[in-house]
C-alpha cells in the first residue's frame, strides 16, 4: 500500500506537458520499430558493392517469407505432363507474343499458340489422364485474371492437379490505373513508371542461369512499366530497380518520398495463397533481363524439363586470313594483340583457341607492315587451329569438275605443309558458304580425297533467316554444323563507323542478338572476317566483352573443342539432325 501511495502522489506532480511529450516519445519509438520490420527487407536485397561475398560453406540467407511455414504446392511431375508449353497471345502477329515464340523456338522447346479467350472454349488441357501442358503463358495477364468464372475454375484445377505454372505479362498503356489491386489476388500493381537501376534479388529460388551480382546502372527502357507490392509471404521479388524521381509515383502515397527504394519489376508467387506458381512480368521482354529471366522461370516452373545445361561450347572461326585489299590486313600489333586475347579470354573457357580459315593464294599480297603480319601469324601457327578455305578463295559450286576442286585444294595443302600448317584437323569451310546447301556433291566428294574432311559449317541449312532455324546435318560421311554471325562482316572494321554507331554493337553484345545467340544454344560457332582483326580489331572487341559480360550475369559453363569433337557433340545432343531434310 506505501509503493501505491508513494505512485498517486507522483502521478499528481507530473504536469500534462510530461504526459504529452512521453506520449510523443512513445509514438516515435513505435513508429520507427514498425518502419524498421516493413521496409528492412528491401534494404538487405540491394546489393553493396562493399559487400563480402558469402563463404561457399555457410547457409543462404533467407528472405522473410522462407522463415513461414509454406503451403504444400504440387510440384512438376515429368510422367503426368507433356514438355508442352500452352502460350495464349493477344494475336497471332503481336509483338509480345512473338518475342515469347522466338525464345522457345531457339531453346527447342515444343509450344502451342492460342488467342486468348475472354469467354468461349478453353483449349483441352488433359488426355487419358495426362496433362498436355507443363507451363502455361499468358501475354496478357489480365486476359487469365479476366476469365470466365468456369474457365478460370477449369484452368486453376488443372494447374494445382497437375503441379503446372504460369506466366504472365503486365504491359501497361495509357488507360491503366496508376495503382490497382490485381483481382483475386493479395497483389497490388502500380503503372505507368519510369524505372532505373535495375538489380537482381540473389534470394529468388527461381534462379538458374541467372548471376545475381550486377546491377544494371542507368535509366531502363520506357516509361510505362509497373512494379509489384504486396505484404503476401506467398509473394517474392525477382528483378527490382528504383524509380527515376519522386515525382514518378505520386499515387504511392506514402511511399512518394522513398523513390530510392527498390520496388519489384518481376514477382515469383510461390503458390502459398492459392496452390499455383506463377511468374509475373511488369513490362514486356524489351529489357534484356527479362529475357534473361524468362529463361529461368521456364527452367523454374517446369522443374527443369524445359531447359538447357548450363555448358556453352562456342568457336571463333577467322575467315579470309591472308585474304583482303591492302589496309585491311593484319599487321604485327594486330597478330600480338590475336594471341594476347586468345590467353586472355583462356581465363574464362579452358583452352579457348581461335580458329583460323586460310587461303594461301594471296599469301603476302598487302603492304610491307601487312605482309610482316603474315610472317608473324605463321610463326605461332602451333599457337592456333587451322582450316583451308580454298586456295583463291573461290566458290566451289561454279565448278562442276571434281578435278579441279580437287587441283585448287591441292595447292592450298601444298602450301599448308610448307609452313608447317598441320592438314589433320577435319574442318573445312567453303568461301560464302557455297556447295555446302544446296549440297554440291563435287565439293563433298572433292574434300574427302584432298583433306578427309569430316566436318564444315554454314549458315545456309535450311534456312538464312531467321538465325534461330538452322540445324545441322549429315551428308556423305561430313557432319554440317549451324553457323552464326556475331555483327561482324568484311566491312565492319572500324568502331565509329559502325552501322547506326558504336552504340548498335555494344547493344548486340550487352544482352543483345549475340548475347542471346550463346544464351540458347549449347553450341554456338561464329563466322567472323580477317579484317576485323586489323585496324580497330572489332573481332576482339566482340569477344572479349561479350565473354565478361557471360561472366558477370550467368553462370554459364562457357567452353571450346576442336571442331571434329565440337560435331560429335553436336549430333550427341541433336541426334534427330543427323538426316537431312531432303531424305
Amino acid at each position: 500500500m506505501p509503493a501505491l501511495a508513494c505512485l498517486r502522489r507522483l502521478c499528481r506532480h507530473v504536469s500534462p506537458q510530461a504526459v504529452l511529450f512521453l506520449l510523443f516519445i512513445f509514438c516515435l519509438f513505435s513508429v520507427f520499430i514498425s518502419a524498421y520490420y516493413l521496409y528492412g527487407w528491401k534494404r538487405g536485397l540491394e546489393p553493396s558493392a562493399d559487400a563480402p561475398e558469402p563463404d561457399c560453406g555457410d547457409p543462404p540467407p533467407v528472405a522473410p517469407s522462407r522463415l513461414l511455414p509454406l503451403k504444400p504446392v504440387q510440384a512438376a511431375t515429368p510422367s503426368r505432363t507433356d514438355p508442352l508449353v500452352l502460350v495464349f497471345v493477344e494475336s497471332l502477329y503481336s509483338q509480345l507474343g512473338q518475342e515469347v515464340v522466338a525464345i522457345l523456338e531457339s531453346s527447342r522447346f515444343k509450344y502451342r499458340t492460342e488467342i486468348a479467350p475472354g469467354k468461349g472454349d478453353m483449349p483441352t488441357l488433359t488426355d487419358k489422364g495426362r496433362g498436355r501442358f507443363a507451363l502455361i503463358i499468358y501475354e496478357n495477364i489480365l486476359k487469365y485474371v479476366n476469365l470466365d468464372a468456369w474457365n478460370r475454375e477449369l484452368l486453376d484445377k488443372y494447374c494445382v492437379a497437375y503441379g503446372v505454372g504460369i506466366i504472365g505479362f503486365f504491359k501497361a498503356n495509357e488507360n491503366s490505373l496508376l495503382s490497382a489491386q490485381l483481382k483475386g489476388f493479395p497483389l497490388f500493381l502500380h503503372s505507368n513508371l519510369g524505372l532505373k537501376d535495375c538489380s537482381i534479388n540473389p534470394k529468388s529460388p527461381l534462379l538458374y542461369v541467372t548471376r545475381p551480382s550486377e546491377v544494371e546502372k542507368g535509366v531502363l527502357p520506357g516509361e510505362d512499366w509497373t512494379v509489384f507490392q504486396s505484404n503476401h509471404s506467398t509473394y517474392e521479388p525477382v528483378l527490382l530497380a528504383k524509380t527515376r524521381s519522386s515525382e514518378s509515383i505520386p499515387h504511392l502515397g506514402a511511399d512518394a518520398g522513398l523513390h530510392a527504394a527498390l520496388h519489384a519489376t518481376v514477382v515469383q508467387d510461390l503458390g502459398l495463397h492459392d496452390g499455383i506458381q506463377r511468374v509475373l512480368f511488369g513490362n514486356n521482354l524489351n529489357f534484356w533481363l527479362h529475357k534473361l529471366v524468362f529463361v529461368d522461370a521456364v527452367a523454374f516452373l517446369t522443374g527443369k524439363r524445359l531447359s538447357l545445361p548450363l555448358d556453352r561450347y562456342i568457336l571463333v572461326d577467322i575467315d579470309d586470313i591472308f585474304v583482303g585489299k591492302e589496309g585491311t590486313r593484319m599487321k604485327v600489333e594486330d597478330v600480338k594483340a590475336l594471341f594476347d586475347t586468345q590467353n586472355e579470354l583462356r581465363a574464362h573457357i579452358p583452352n579457348f583457341t581461335f580458329n583460323l580459315g586460310y587461303s594461301g593464294k594471296f599469301f603476302h599480297t598487302g603492304t610491307d607492315a601487312e605482309d610482316a603480319g603474315d610472317d608473324l601469324l605463321l610463326s605461332y601457327v602451333k599457337e592456333f587451329w587451322w582450316f583451308p578455305h580454298m586456295w583463291s578463295h573461290m566458290q566451289p559450286h561454279l565448278f562442276h569438275n571434281q578435278s579441279v576442286l580437287a587441283e585448287q585444294m591441292a595447292l592450298n595443302k601444298k602450301f599448308a605443309v610448307e609452313h608447317g600448317i598441320p592438314t589433320d584437323m577435319g574442318y573445312a569451310v567453303a568461301p560464302h558458304h557455297s556447295g555446302v546447301y544446296p549440297v554440291h556433291v563435287q565439293l563433298y566428294e572433292a574434300w574427302k580425297q584432298v583433306w578427309s574432311i569430316r566436318v564444315t559449317s554454314t549458315e545456309e541449312y535450311p534456312h538464312l533467316k531467321p538465325a534461330r532455324y538452322r540445324r545441322g546435318f549429315i551428308h556423305n560421311g561430313i557432319m554440317v554444323l549451324p553457323r552464326q554471325t556475331c555483327g561482324l562482316f568484311t566491312h565492319t572494321i572500324f568502331y565509329n563507323e559502325y552501322p547506326g554507331g558504336s552504340s548498335e554493337l555494344d547493344k548486340i553484345i550487352n544482352g543483345g542478338e549475340l548475347f542471346l545467340t550463346v544464351l540458347l544454344n549449347p553450341i554456338s560457332i561464329f563466322m567472323t572476317h580477317l579484317s576485323n582483326y586489323g585496324n580497330d580489331r572489332l573481332g576482339l572487341y566482340t569477344f572479349k566483352h561479350l565473354v565478361r559480360f557471360l561472366h558477370s550475369w550467368t553462370n554459364l559453363r562457357l567452353q571450346t573443342l576442336p571442331p571434329v569433337q565440337l560435331a560429335q557433340k553436336y549430333f550427341q545432343i541433336f541426334s534427330e539432325e543427323k538426316d537431312p531434310l531432303w531424305q
